[in-house]
C-alpha cells in the first residue's frame, strides 16, 4: 500500500485562527513519515545523503523531532515556512529548566535538532512542494568532514559529528537534484548550459534558518 503523506490536524489550524495567534504542536506522525520515507534505505524517497542522520537516529531516537506551526512566521520581511534549529537553551535562573520542560512536555525528551514546518502551507502544498520543503530542512543537519571529505566521528560515541549547515550555493545541491531548481539556480544552470530544472517554489527564501543566516 502506498504511504500517504501526513497532513496537519485541521482542528489545530482552526483553533489557531480563532485565537488569532500562531500555535505549535509536536508532529510525531511527520517524524515517523520522514524516517520511513527519507531515512530508511527501502523508503520511497530514500536519500543516502541523509544516512548520517539515520545512523544517529538508529542509536538515539531523541536526536530529531518535528513540530507543526499553525501558520508561517515572518523574519526579515520574509515568510518562513520551515526551520531546522539546533536546540540551545538560555542560561540563568529558571529559563533553561522552563525551556527543557517544554521540550519534554511536547516530545517526551529534549531533541538535539527540531524541524518546524508551517501547517497551513503543508495543508495546501502539492506533493513536490511538501517533499522539497522537508528535504531542504533535513539538509541543514550537516555532518562535519575532514580535508578529504570523510565524516568526522566522535571519540566518545563513535557516531558522526553534526552541525547546523548552510547551503552549497543558494540551495542545497541535493534538493535541486531531487526536486528541481529555484530561479537563482536556473540562472546558474543556463550559464553552465545544462538542461534546466523547473520549480516554482524557492524553498531557500522561506526557510527560517536561511533567512536568519
Amino acid at each position: 500500500m502506498e504511504q500517504i503523506r501526513p497532513f496537519p490536524p485541521t482542528d489545530f489550524i482552526d483553533q489557531a485562527e480563532l485565537e488569532e495567534a500562531i500555535r505549535l504542536v509536536p508532529a510525531p506522525d511527520l517524524k515517523q513519515w520522514v524516517v520511513d520515507n527519507y531515512l530508511k534505505n527501502d523508503g520511497k524517497l530514500y536519500n543516502p545523503d541523509h544516512d548520517h542522520i539515520a545512523e544517529l537516529m538508529d542509536d538515539d531516537e531523541t536526536f530529531l523531532a518535528f513540530a507543526w506551526a499553525s501558520s508561517a512566521a515572518v523574519s526579515k520581511k520574509r515568510m518562513v515556512l520551515g526551520q531546522c534549529e539546533k536546540i540551545m537553551f538560555n542560561q540563568g535562573g529558571w529559563r533553561k529548566a522552563r525551556q527543557e520542560q517544554q521540550m519534554r512536555d511536547w516530545f517526551g525528551f529534549v531533541p538535539v535538532y527540531l524541524i518546524t514546518v508551517d501547517a497551513s502551507f503543508c495543508e495546501r502544498a502539492n506533493d513536490r512542494e511538501f517533499c522539497a520543503l522537508l528535504e531542504h530542512e533535513l539538509y541543514h543537519i550537516a555532518v562535519e568532514r575532514d580535508e578529504d571529505g570523510e565524516a568526522i566521528f566522535s571519540e566518545h560515541t563513535g557516531l558522526p559529528k553534526h552541525y547546523l549547515g548552510g547551503h552549497d550555493v543558494e540551495e542545497f545541491v541535493g534538493v535541486v537534484k531531487r526536486w528541481g531548481a529555484n530561479q537563482d539556480i536556473k540562472r546558474l544552470v543556463e550559464i553552465a548550459k545544462n538542461p534546466p530544472f523547473v520549480s516554482d517554489l524557492d524553498i531557500s527564501k522561506c526557510c527560517g534558518n536561511c533567512v536568519v543566516n
